[in-house]
C-alpha cells in the first residue's frame, strides 16, 4: 500500500465518485481506477461496490476510511511542519560581530553549533553602519555579538553576556605615551583624543565630554569612516580610546591598558518576540560553552 493508492483510496471514499476523485487528484479517471483496483488486490478487500451510476464503500472499506483518514491528515501537517523547518534551516543565521572584539569564545560556539547543526548555515557580517537595536528588531540579524550597552536599554532585546573587553589607549609607534605600562585619563591631559562614532561615544559611563574638558583633553571629530580615525592617530594627530580584546592588534598602532575604567560585557544579543528556532540553539550552544545560564524567553 502506497501513498498514490492511498491517495486516491481517500478521494474516492469522501466524494464516492471517480470522476472527481480524478478532477481532484489532477488525474485521469482510468488511473485512479488502476489505484484502486490494484490496492484492493494487494489488500485482498473489496472496498467499494459500484454500479453504472452509483459508488458505495463496503463495510471493510468504511472501516478503513474511518482510520486512514485522520492518519493521512496527521501525516499532512508533519510534513507541512517538516517543511517549515526545513525553511527555517535554510534560510541560516545572520550574526553581526563587532570587529574589534575578541571572537575566541564566538568562534567555539560557532563549531559546536555546525557540528550539532550541519545543516543551518551561519552567514557572519563583520562590519554595519546602523545601530544594532535597529538590525535585530527589524530581523535583518538574527544574533549579534555586541557589548551590553549597546542593548541594555531595549526592553524588547535579550543579551547573554560571555566575555569581557577592556579599553585602551591607542597611539602610534612614536608617540611618548608609548613609555607608559598603562595609563589614566588625567595622563592624557593636553593630548587630542580622536573620535569617530566609537564605543567611547556610545558608552556613556567611561567619560563626559565635561571631565574630558577638565581635564585639558582636547577632542577631534575627523570626517570620514571608522578607518580614517584609525589613520589620523597613526599619523601622530592625537590618540583613540576602545574597548577590545587582548589579543586585538591595530597596524602601526600601539595598545595601552586604560586603568581605572570598568571593563564592558561581551556577549549575544537577541529580540525577545523573534520567532527563530536556530538563534535559541545557538545561544543555548554558547551559554553551554562557557558555563552560562541563558536566562531567556526563547528566540
Amino acid at each position: 500500500m502506497n501513498s498514490t493508492q492511498i491517495a486516491c483510496f481517500l478521494e474516492v471514499a469522501k466524494s464516492l465518485s471517480f470522476a472527481r476523485a480524478a478532477q481532484a487528484l489532477y488525474t485521469s479517471q482510468p488511473v485512479i481506477s488502476y489505484q484502486i483496483k490494484s490496492l484492493e488486490s494487494e489488500l485482498e478487500l473489496r472496498l467499494f461496490t459500484r454500479t453504472n451510476r452509483n459508488v458505495a464503500l463496503t463495510a471493510a472499506g468504511e472501516y478503513l476510511y474511518e482510520r486512514l483518514e485522520p492518519v493521512s491528515r496527521e501525516i499532512r501537517k508533519m510534513v507541512r511542519a517538516a517543511q517549515e523547518i526545513q525553511r527555517q534551516q535554510q534560510q541560516g543565521l545572520r550574526i553581526l560581530v563587532r570587529r574589534l572584539a575578541d571572537y575566541s569564545c564566538l568562534t567555539k560556539a560557532m563549531r559546536r553549533f555546525s557540528d550539532d547543526h550541519p545543516l543551518i548555515p551561519i552567514d557572519i557580517l563583520t562590519h554595519e553602519e546602523r545601530r544594532v537595536r535597529d538590525l535585530l528588531s527589524s530581523g535583518e540579524i538574527q544574533l549579534a555579538f555586541c557589548y551590553g550597552y549597546e542593548v541594555r536599554e531595549d526592553s524588547k532585546l535579550e543579551f547573554l553576556p560571555l566575555d569581557r573587553a577592556f579599553y585602551y589607549v591607542l597611539v602610534n609607534r612614536d608617540h611618548p605615551l608609548t613609555a607608559f605600562k598603562y595609563l589614566t585619563f588625567e595622563d592624557l591631559t593636553g593630548e587630542t583624543l580622536i573620535l569617530m562614532d566609537t564605543e567611547l561615544q556610545k558608552n556613556k559611563d567611561v567619560i563626559s565630554a565635561k571631565e574630558l574638558e577638565r581635564l585639558g583633553i582636547g577632542i577631534c571629530y575627523p570626517s570620514g569612516s571608522f578607518d580614517s580615525m584609525l589613520l589620523a592617530v597613526e599619523a601622530g594627530a592625537g590618540f583613540t580610546v576602545l574597548p577590545c580584546g587582548k589579543a586585538k592588534r591595530f597596524s602601526g598602532l600601539i595598545k595601552i591598558p586604560l586603568k581605572n575604567v570598568h571593563a564592558v560585557e561581551l556577549g549575544l544579543a537577541w529580540a525577545r518576540e523573534q520567532d527563530q528556532e536556530a538563534a535559541g540553539k545557538f545561544v543555548d550552544t554558547a551559554a553551554e560553552c562557557w558555563g552560562k545560564k541563558a536566562n531567556k524567553k526563547t528566540p
